[in-house]
């Protein structure tokens, strides 16, 4: 028993074991298999490479860690994200015994080189109502959330009771101030949707009941940023939602909120909402923002608010005019109504005045009490409103 404890102690990689003790118990049991294949790679311990990192004045680990990463690549066929972390670690067992390793900015940027073999999805305004539809509170305070606010995974988690509670009664869209970003280090200024304000209102009620009442307490409980991204590929599986090769992550939600934030304010504004940097002189107010975010919300959310009811009531009471813009004509389309087309006639049909405004797809706007009598006489009901109005086609 001795003697083999002693051949313990004799092998024992103390460099390693050191640095490896300094991580967190995730991290260390991933460093512990990446620095094997080092080990292999180099055909020496821990301690016989420290030793030589020591010795070194021609900078010949720089160029031995490159040589295995491009071995990890070819040999081993690990994925370039793999190979990427398992290099960057590397450099963190020379770093924390103080002989960090020296690169030119080329030869860095090789060390930490990545190409995109995957194209993110873009989500539509459907999709993301199917996800809704099939969603369990959790996934749908990440759906709805993560589309209202367009923050990055790390600084969705780090969202708390605190930052939300006080704001979520207000009137959408609510603004609940500025957060800082890890990222790039900059304010954003996110907003609460229609869509995510009953969600985010039942999360905060569960919380309550959970005894988790303080401010700090986190939103989600998740611990990885890849959790968010994992709760979207479900989500997409269980609608049966067809992506195709495209890769689904949080991110999508990101993406999917700054394309239609784009089409109604500037890019200095929608960067400050999301958290990215702009000039110190295009910056606004987040009153001012707002007025442009609910502008933005008739393409963001599929909840349907009085205000939009409002404009598409106002637009079918145009009877569907030809000067309509494109965004209004698909406003339209959405709520249920299909458009007329204009088409010249050379004489007036029977009972028509102008042979124009007359035919299979006129439209009017009824009582629904009148409704029985209108489908009687055959025509068809195109949208119905929440406060009993209905618009009917011929």
């Amino acid at each position: 028993m001795t003697g083999e404890n002693e051949r313990t102690a004799t092998t024992r990689d103390v460099a390693v074991d050191e640095w490896l003790a300094s991580q967190k118990e995730p991290t260390c049991n991933y460093y512990k298999s990446w620095f094997r294949r080092f080990t292999e790679f180099t055909k020496m311990t821990g301690d016989e490479i420290l030793a030589n990192r020591r010795d070194d004045k021609e900078y010949l680990w720089e160029k031995k860690t490159l040589a295995f990463r491009q071995w990890l690549l070819t040999e081993k066929k690990l994925s370039e994200y793999t190979v990427t972390a398992m290099t960057m670690s590397i450099r963190g067992f020379f770093a924390y015994h103080r002989t960090p390793l020296q690169y030119r900015r080329a030869e860095s940027k090789r060390l930490g080189a990545r190409s995109r073999k995957t194209e993110d999805y873009r989500f539509s305004l459907a999709d993301l109502k199917k996800l809704y539809e099939v969603a369990d509170l959790n996934e749908r305070y990440v759906l709805t959330a993560g589309k209202s606010f367009g923050l990055r995974a790390g600084d969705f988690l780090r969202l708390t009771r605190g930052d939300l509670a006080p704001y979520v009664e207000r009137e959408p869209p609510i603004s609940i101030g500025e957060l800082n970003t890890a990222k790039e280090n900059v304010k954003a200024f996110p907003f609460i949707d229609v869509d995510s304000q009953p969600i985010i209102r039942l999360t905060l009620e569960k919380l309550t009941r959970e005894g988790k009442t303080q401010p700090s307490v986190r939103m989600l409980a998740y611990r990885e940023e890849i959790q968010l991204s994992r709760v979207l590929k479900r989500l997409v599986q269980k609608a049966g939602v067809d992506v195709g090769s495209k890769q689904v992550r949080f991110h999508c939600l990101r993406k999917f909120l700054i394309d239609r934030l784009s089409s109604f304010m500037s890019e200095s504004k929608w960067k400050q909402i999301v958290g990215k940097a702009i000039s110190e002189g295009a910056y606004v107010s987040p009153d001012s923002l707002r007025a442009d975010y609910e502008r933005a919300m008739s393409e963001i959310t599929f909840t349907r608010t009085a205000l939009q009811e409002d404009r598409v009531r106002e637009l079918a009471r145009e009877e569907l005019k030809t000067s309509l813009t494109p965004e209004q004509k698909e406003l339209i389309v959405k709520s249920g109504l299909k458009l007329r087309r204009k088409e010249h006639v050379s004489a007036p049909k029977d009972g028509c005045e102008d042979g124009e405004h007359c035919g299979e797809d006129d439209f009017k706007q009824i009582r629904e009490a009148e409704l029985l009598q209108y489908l009687k006489d055959g025509w068809k009901i195109a949208y119905k409103f929440s406060d009993g109005q209905v618009i009917v086609k011929h």
